[in-house]
C-alpha cells in the first residue's frame, strides 16, 4: 500500500510538471535562465534590474541578486532545504542523506530562503536569509547570496568566509 501511494504521488508530481512545461511556466534546468531572459553577464546593474521579471526563474549571482533587490524575495524556482530534501526523496525514491548533488539538475530547483545566522559577525547586525547561486557540475558549490527582506544583498564565493555587498548605485 505505501508503494502504491508513493507511485500516485510521483504520478501526480510528474503530471503537474508536464502540465507546467506545456504551459511554458517551467524552464528546464539545463538552460541558463538568466541569459534566456535577456540578461547578459556583461550587462550593467540597471540593465539586469530592468530585465528581471517577477515571473522569471533565475540562477546566477547577478540575476538572483537583482531579483531579490527588486522584489524583496527569491524567484519561484527556489525552495528551502526541507522542501528540497522532501522533493529529493519523492522524485528519486531514495532517502536524503546530504547535499552531494546538484538540485537544479536533479530536482529542477535551487536551494534558498533558510535563515542565515551570521555567527561570525562578518555582516552588519540584521535578519538574513541565504540562497545558492551559480551551481556547477554535480554539487551545490560554495557560492551564496545572503540577503535581508528589505533587499540588501551580500555575495560569498567561499561559503561564508568573506562577503561583498552587492551595490545598486547611488540612491538605492
Amino acid at each position: 500500500m505505501p508503494r502504491l501511494l508513493a507511485n500516485k504521488h510521483l504520478f501526480a508530481f510528474l503530471f503537474s510538471v508536464l502540465f507546467l512545461l506545456a504551459c511554458g511556466e517551467v524552464s528546464t534546468p539545463e538552460r541558463d535562465i538568466s541569459s534566456s531572459s535577456g540578461i547578459k553577464s556583461s550587462s550593467s546593474q540597471t540593465d539586469i534590474l530592468d530585465a528581471v521579471q517577477e515571473t522569471g526563474k533565475y540562477t546566477t549571482k547577478d540575476s538572483v541578486a537583482a531579483y531579490i533587490h527588486k522584489f524583496q524575495k527569491l524567484p519561484s524556482n527556489y525552495v528551502n532545504k526541507a522542501t528540497g530534501q522532501a522533493l529529493y526523496e519523492e522524485q528519486t525514491g531514495n532517502t536524503w542523506t546530504k547535499w552531494n548533488f546538484n538540485p537544479w539538475l536533479i530536482l529542477g530547483v535551487m536551494i534558498g530562503g533558510d535563515y542565515f545566522g551570521n555567527d561570525e559577525n562578518l555582516l552588519p547586525t540584521g535578519n538574513y536569509k541565504e540562497c545558492d547561486v551559480d551551481y556547477h557540475d554535480s554539487s551545490r558549490g560554495t557560492k551564496r547570496l545572503v540577503y535581508t527582506d528589505a533587499g540588501l544583498v551580500y555575495y560569498t564565493a567561499n561559503h561564508y568566509e568573506s562577503f561583498n555587498q552587492v551595490n545598486w548605485g547611488s540612491g538605492e
